[in-house]
């Protein structure tokens, strides 16, 4: 009465907690009975002022269950339409299925009326039908009326009434308790291969959680070093199995583990190799400035081999950052593989957890300056030698198709020059200069005055015709430039296919090689290394607040439900009515 009055107070509070009460004697049926109290229309004393709602929630949470049966309570002197009991049992048991109906104060109804059509469904139909019965009065309560001599009392009732002596032998409170315990023990059984499927589910789930959970830590040093390494050795094992999708459950909701890695490998980095343009940050001026340099003194006839190298090194050079990020990005998922699995295999050692992570990730990182230092090398070998010969280099192709198209111009502008290098030479001989001429001095000397004075006299008349100290290029392209530009444009294209699948291919090799696999490989060795220390064995170990509690919880929950398994077993073999210990 206390705990009751502490939870409830001592003015009609009321609580959804249950007050449970065990009855053990050998005149009682095996039978769990559930009293829940009476629907309140107007709350009085303590009782809050939603008190209707309170009760009615409460009773629905118990009459909802499918596997109850519900004992609809009604007293015979009040209209039957107005019962809020066979009201909230339609509501939910709409066939009447598992609803008996109960009439009380068949004692106290008017002279000249009776319940009997009632008591025969007639009124209000339910499958399992009703039974009258009458309590002891409060009189008798307060008379301390024996519940043996009540019971008398009450089959004497019913035999020697006029109307209910007929159906007296299905009537009075030992008949409700045979019949509730008959229909009972039926309902069950034809609920028990639901039951027993709810059983074993909530088993695999308990005994699940106490994997969860883990064996309990030992006091002794050598148990606990035995438990240490046990933890070490799985966490790196799960980590490999994540990696190479071999881990217990395999996720049916997004791709994780080492699928994210073959995802970057197969769309991230084609992707960000794909966003380089073989012409990335050049111009056709700026491609005609290197044309020309290229060409030297020379006018090149086809695209010089200089330009070409020199403009494809620097496009294999841009593609190292892609290559590095793809780096980045597989460490980013090896981390959080490592966070996944430490979080299902040390989440009730918090010390332990947080040195796991803290190793994990210097290995992993660790292992990062090698791949990139190696990418890095990659990239710079690809651009070191143009491999022009390559079987999928299409620049012979390109060179033959556009040949006659360039070889036209630069014939005509070749013809041209030689036309005045002619002419030149003929005037100089004629007047008996010529190479040798000017430097020995032959036949046609004239005077160094006068031909200095005709110098002046040009430098007067022209002006100075000597190149600027920067060179730039105003006139329009050529035809024939065009061609050059757009031949080289193709040939860059065509190669960087070539070397992005060389370095692409390599990056891949480089990343599995130096980060994944070596960090699969180091991973337990450096947590050994780095954690496994006698000394701190109780503080690695200890459990976080509230594992040991909940795993006592789990163990006698479990217990529980193989003693509950087993006693169906039981009644199903000896087929008897079911018993609770």
């Amino acid at each position: 009465m206390a705990e009751t009055d502490r939870t409830t107070g001592k003015n009609k509070g009321i609580s959804s907690e249950p007050i449970i009460l065990k009855i053990f004697s050998r005149h009682v049926l095996p039978l769990t009975l559930v009293d829940t109290p009476g629907l309140a229309r107007v709350p009085i004393g303590d009782q809050p002022a939603d008190i209707e709602d309170q009760i009615r929630r409460m009773i629905v949470s118990y009459i909802s269950n499918p596997n109850s049966i519900i004992l609809a309570v009604s007293p015979a002197n009040a209209d039957l339409v107005t019962s809020d009991a066979l009201k909230l049992a339609r509501e939910v048991d709409p066939s009447g299925s598992r609803t008996v109906g109960v009439l009380t104060k068949l004692d106290l109804m008017d002279k000249g009326t009776d319940a009997l059509e009632v008591l025969l469904g007639k009124v209000f139909p339910l499958q399992l039908g009703y039974v009258g019965i009458v309590n002891r009065s409060q009189q008798d309560i307060n008379q301390n009326k024996p519940v043996s001599k009540a019971l008398e009392d009450e089959a004497a009732w019913f035999e020697g009434h006029p109307v209910y002596q007929s159906i007296a032998n299905h009537s009075g409170t030992s008949y409700l308790a045979n019949k509730c315990s008959k229909l009972l023990t039926k309902h069950i059984r034809d609920c028990l291969p639901d039951v027993k499927n709810q059983i074993r589910d909530m088993i695999k789930k308990t005994q699940k959680e106490l994997e969860l959970y883990g064996r309990p830590v030992g006091d002794s040093r050598s148990d606990q070093g035995s438990l240490l390494m046990s933890l070490l050795t799985s966490f790196a094992q799960k980590f490999q199995a994540d990696i190479e999708g071999k881990q217990d459950d395999v996720g049916t909701n997004q791709i994780t583990g080492g699928a994210r890695i073959r995802y970057i490998f197969s769309n991230t980095l084609p992707q960000n190799f794909k966003a380089l343009s073989p012409t990335d940050g050049l111009s056709d001026h700026q491609i005609r400035i290197v044309l020309r340099n290229a060409a030297g003194s020379r006018p090149a006839l086809f695209v010089p081999d200089q330009a070409f190298e020199l403009l494809m090194r620097r496009q294999i050079e841009k593609m190292k950052d892609p290559a590095l990020r793809a780096a980045e990005l597989v460490l980013e998922e090896l981390v959080r593989i490592s966070s996944i699995v430490e979080g299902k295999t040390l989440a009730r050692f918090p010390v332990l957890r947080d040195r796991v992570v803290e190793v994990a990730t210097h290995v992993l990182r660790k292992c990062l300056k090698p791949t990139n230092e190696m990418i890095a090398a990659l990239v710079e070998c690809e651009a070191a030698y143009i491999n022009t010969a390559h079987p999928s280099f299409a620049g012979h192709t390109f060179l033959q198709n556009n040949a006659g198209m360039l070889g036209a111009e630069e014939r005509q502008e070749a013809e041209s020059r030689a036309r005045e290098l002619a002419e030149k030479e003929e005037s100089a001989a004629s007047s008996g200069g010529g190479f040798f001429g000017r430097i020995f001095g032959g036949g046609g000397r004239r005077d160094t005055s006068q031909s200095s004075s005709s110098s002046s006299s040009y430098d007067r008349r022209s002006g100075s015709s000597d190149p600027p100290s920067v060179l730039h290029i105003q006139e329009e392209l050529t035809d024939t430039e065009r061609a050059q530009i757009r031949l080289l444009k193709q040939l860059l294209a065509s190669y960087q296919d070539i070397a992005q699948k060389n370095v692409r291919d390599n990056t891949i090799k480089a990343i599995m090689h130096l980060l994944v696999n070596k960090s699969v490989i180091n991973l337990q060795r450096d947590l050994v290394t780095g954690i496994y220390k006698e000394e701190q064995f109780s503080e690695l170990l200890r459990e976080a607040d509230g594992v040991v509690a909940r795993r006592q919880a789990a163990v006698h929950r479990l217990d529980v439900l193989k003693r509950a398994k087993k006693v169906l077993q039981f009644a199903e073999m000896r087929d008897m009515p079911l018993s609770y210990y």
